[in-house]
């Protein structure tokens, strides 16, 4: 029998006693009411196309039955549909158009299934079934949902990146009674016998090992191998023959002690380990990936390591620096040269640069970063976080997103090298008022070199339009074309009223057939007309037909070899009563293609032109006259380019560098909070590597509770 403390609490538990079972009566009626006014037509579609696409591609990680519930989300319940999970409803009765599960089925989102888009019918059936309202004849299951697991903060302190580093107990069963004091380093210390005790607290761990293996150690190695393995081991290197025979000499403890200190302090030593490091830093010197854009400055970072590994420069300093150096005070030009390039780091890595959804692209940029970061500087995988709380590390998605916060105001790319092709953002480096003076100069006069040289161009140009090419002519406005050639006059050499580009695309999609009958049956020479330059294409097919049949030439068109617009594609011979057919296409070439106009000049028995350019005596003499004078200032910005004032970064004060011509990328933050996030995020790091993390943010703001000591 049921006692109650108080009226008041009796009254309450009576009417929830009572209002429970109604509450679950009226669900249930409404249920089957609800199940009984559905359609049945729609419930049938439901069956046939709807439910047995879920159950074949959905329920395996979307149902009561998933090891790991996807996204929270259920789709094995009407409930489960419109409750949705993590990022909210999966369907939107009536609106297939702001229903998650539609995007995602049609590759716009999440892309799923993930094991391959479904047939445009089945999507179309999904659309259908949501703009008819959704029919779902399945009742929601109760209590059958299995509940999300949630990551033990308490726990997650254990994992071994949170912890501190601390000394840890030596075994002592392989040391002697009563050990000499230690005076020497543990990496220079030597014993000459091994005489059943461990040379130093290094090698008491490996005797544990070995003596709960049942293994004897191996007897010393002799000098001559220790001096070897010194060496790789520091620097990467042999010994030099002249320090094999100084130490056989005098194989011993304080020799050894001396060789120890000059090779680390040996710029090999820096160079060996700043490359393990730059393995972690994933340093490359193009970007990878898509298009393989160069990285004209990763020098500079290489460089930066060798210099603080040469320098002994702290590793606190080292992690602020790559992650905020461009937010930290600068004592000097050369301080703050060394905190821009350090950034470097964040720059470095495959980022997909012709991803066209300039937002995806950002935010890849940012999970790129913060996975790098990550493994660099905590130990952490925190890149899977970014789809779902992580599987092993203590990490959850709000967290992962809380760095995304700071990360996505740090611009890493800006503008376009190409269309659609993101670039670097890039930013000069200091340097002093004289070298600025100086480089001012220096670029001042290669601006009047190359003004010099666009006016003769254009003079040229100007001049050779006076000039009548001999044979017959065909401009690229007579030829037939296939595809979307592009028309230019943008550089000045071509004949007539321009040209035409296949804009560096669609390969093997466009063509152009010139066809013409010639006034006489013989032997022609025909030529092709077109800009050069370093893009364009080195093989451009050619397809011929003469009397013979078809021929297949090849041009390359970077280089004019006749008045720097004409290239031969040869000798054939045609009659008079056949169409003389020149077919150019742009099939599996690697730059532009350029058509300008053909040419078929007739030749003698000899092999000469018969049919000889006309033109005035006049213009030959000015057009010679201006090619001499184009050499000249060719000549002249061939050699101003050699005398550019040094960029070399390891040179202080700065008088002599290049810090314009040559720039590395920094990042600038629009939002003054997150930028100090994210300096506190390199303190952060830093402080993580020595010690343990105490607590972990929660959001970009949250960055400032991480351990600092």
């Amino acid at each position: 029998m049921a006692t109650f403390s108080s009226p008041t609490k009796g009254r309450v538990n009576l009417l929830a006693a009572i209002a429970i079972p109604l509450a679950l009566f009226s669900v249930i009626l409404c249920s089957q009411e609800s199940a009984s006014s559905q359609d049945p037509a729609s419930v049938d579609f439901f069956e046939k196309r709807i439910r047995p696409v879920l159950v074949q591609h959905c329920y395996e990680c979307h149902s009561s039955d998933s090891d790991d519930l996807g996204g929270s989300l259920r789709l094995d319940s009407s409930g489960g549909m419109t409750n949705g999970g993590d990022s909210g409803p999966a369907i939107v009765q009536g609106n297939p158009k702001d229903s998650l599960l539609i995007s995602a089925i049609r590759y716009e989102s999440s892309e799923m299934p993930p094991q391959g888009k479904l047939p445009s019918q089945v999507i179309a059936d999904f659309e259908q079934w949501i703009t008819a309202g959704a029919v779902d004849p399945r009742d929601q299951p109760l209590g059958t949902t299995k509940a999300k697991p949630a990551i033990d903060i308490e726990a997650g302190r254990q994992f071994w990146a949170f912890r501190p580093i601390e000394a840890p107990a030596i075994p002592l069963a392989s040391m002697p009674a009563n050990p000499a004091p230690r005076t020497e380093d543990l990496l220079t210390s030597v014993s000459s016998a091994h005489a059943g005790f461990s040379a130093s607290p290094i090698d008491c761990f490996l005797d544990e090992k070995l003596e709960q293996a049942k293994i004897r150690a191996n007897e010393l190695a002799s000098p001559d191998v220790r001096l070897r393995r010194l060496c790789f081991d520091l620097t990467g290197l042999p010994p030099s023959i002249e320090l094999q025979q100084t130490w056989s000499e005098n194989p011993s403890p304080q020799h050894w002690i001396q060789i120890v200190d000059r090779l680390l302090s040996s710029i090999e030593f820096a160079e060996h380990w700043a490359r393990h490091w730059m393995d972690l830093a994933r340093y490359a010197d193009s970007n990878g990936a898509d298009f393989n854009a160069t990285h004209h400055d990763a020098w500079r970072y290489r460089d930066y390591l060798v210099r603080s590994f040469a320098d002994g420069r702290s590793i606190d300093e080292m992690i602020q620096q790559q992650i905020a150096g461009d937010l930290l005070p600068s004592a000097s030009d050369s301080q703050r040269w060394d905190n821009l390039v350090a950034t470097t780091f964040l720059m470095l890595g495959t980022k997909m640069l012709s991803e066209r959804d300039k937002v995806k692209l950002e935010m890849d940029v940012v999970d790129e970063q913060i996975d790098t970061v990550g493994r660099a500087f905590l130990g952490l995988t925190l890149g899977c976080a970014r789809c779902h709380d992580h599987k092993f590390d203590p990490v959850p998605m709000r967290d992962y997103y809380a760095l995304a916060g700071i990360f996505r105001s740090t611009q890493t790319l800006n503008g376009e090298s190409q269309k659609y092709v993101s670039t670097w953002n890039k930013s000069p480096l200091p340097a002093s008022d004289k070298h600025k003076e100086a480089l001012a100069t220096y670029k001042g006069q290669q601006k009047t070199l190359e003004t010099n040289l666009k006016r003769l161009d254009k003079e040229l140009a100007a001049l050779k339009k006076h000039v009548t090419p001999g044979g017959v002519v065909i401009d690229d406005e007579e030829g037939k074309k296939s595809g979307q050639w592009k028309a230019s006059t943008l550089f000045h050499t071509f004949v007539s009223k321009g040209y035409v580009h296949d804009n560096n695309g669609d390969k093997g999609k466009l063509r152009i057939e010139f066809s013409v009958r010639l006034p006489d049956s013989g032997r022609y020479e025909i030529r092709l007309a077109g800009s050069p330059g370093s893009n364009r294409a080195s093989r451009v097919p050619v397809t011929i037909k003469d009397t013979d049949g078809n021929h297949a030439v090849f041009v390359n068109q970077r280089t004019a070899a006749i008045d720097e617009i004409w290239n031969s594609l040869g000798k054939f011979h045609f009659d008079a009563d056949q169409d003389a057919i020149v077919t150019i296409s742009n099939a599996d070439t690697d730059g532009y293609v350029i058509v300008d106009a053909i040419q078929f000049r007739r030749l003698d028995d000899a092999g000469e032109a018969t049919d000889k350019p006309k033109v005035d005596p006049r213009i030959t003499k000015a057009i010679e006259q201006k090619s001499k004078e184009r050499d000249q200032v060719q000549a002249e910005i061939a050699k101003h380019k050699k005398i550019l004032p040094s960029r070399r970064p390891w040179r202080w004060p700065l008088e002599t560098e290049a810090a314009t011509r040559q720039r590395t990328a920094r990042f600038i933050f629009a939002a003054r909070p997150q930028t100090w996030a994210r300096w506190c995020l390199a303190a952060s790091c830093k402080s993580a590597v020595a010690g343990a993390l105490r607590s972990r943010p929660r959001k970009a703001a949250d960055v400032w509770n991480w351990p600092t000591g």
